[in-house]
């Protein structure tokens, strides 16, 4: 079981799962690497001017080997960050369920901000240009007035397809039933026609390729539905 799976209540169904893009970890450890870069070629440069002063000593180190020993530290410091920006970003998750959004955070030691759907009062969506070409924004949901009450998820991948998972989920959850009554099953309801049995048939298929619903779950939804004919 995941992490994530561990905070479901009973009953509550994943609809969408997303986290931060990609071009946000890409542009990290691009710059990490670029500071190692120009570490490497400091500490290169100063051995070179350093090298032929015998006379350019502290504690009894040359000046030359100090300073490449010092860039050579900095650059291992900056490439465990690099990895754990790595790791910050494979664990981190932003999770829509059938009640509420979930923001999980953390590598070892875990932080959840849970936003119930029925407290969201507005969602904005912001996008740069460069967000717009690569597929990124930041979205601000706004469960409270104030800013107090404001959920921010920087930079996070497919901002438009959250954001409609989002309106569905509370959308359906206002409408006073979960998201398999909302798309046309109703448990114990009953069936008055072949073609209804047909159509609730289709939905709940088209909710099993959405992937809302996991083929278990269609199966036995299925013979739910063909016991009340």
């Amino acid at each position: 079981m995941s992490y994530v799976e561990s905070l479901l209540g009973r009953g509550e169904q994943i609809l969408y799962v997303a986290r931060q893009h990609i071009f946000v970890l890409i542009m990290n450890i691009l710059t990490e690497l670029t500071l190692i870069g120009i570490l490497v070629a400091a500490g290169v440069a100063s051995n070179l001017a350093f090298r032929n002063n015998s006379t350019a000593m502290i504690g009894g180190i040359s000046i030359s080997d100090l300073i490449l020993l010092i860039c050579l530290v900095i650059s291992i410091i900056v490439l465990i960050s690099g990895f754990l920006d790595f790791l910050r970003w494979n664990s981190e998750q932003i999770v829509i369920t059938d009640r509420r959004v979930l923001q999980v955070r953390g590598v070892f030691n875990k932080r959840v901000i849970d936003s119930s759907l029925e407290k969201i009062n507005d969602i904005e969506l912001r996008q740069s240009i460069i967000g717009r070409i690569f597929n990124f924004g930041t979205i601000e949901i706004l469960t409270a007035s104030g800013a107090e009450g404001a959920n921010v998820m920087d930079r996070i991948e497919a901002p438009l397809e959250f954001k409609r998972a989002l309106l569905e989920a509370k959308h359906n959850l206002e409408r006073g039933y979960g998201y398999l009554e909302a798309e046309g099953y109703i448990p114990s309801r009953p069936v008055s026609s072949v073609t209804e049995i047909q159509r609730t048939l289709e939905e709940l298929a088209r909710l099993r390729d959405r992937g809302i619903l996991s083929p278990e779950e269609f199966e036995a939804k299925k013979r739910d539905l063909l016991s009340r004919i």
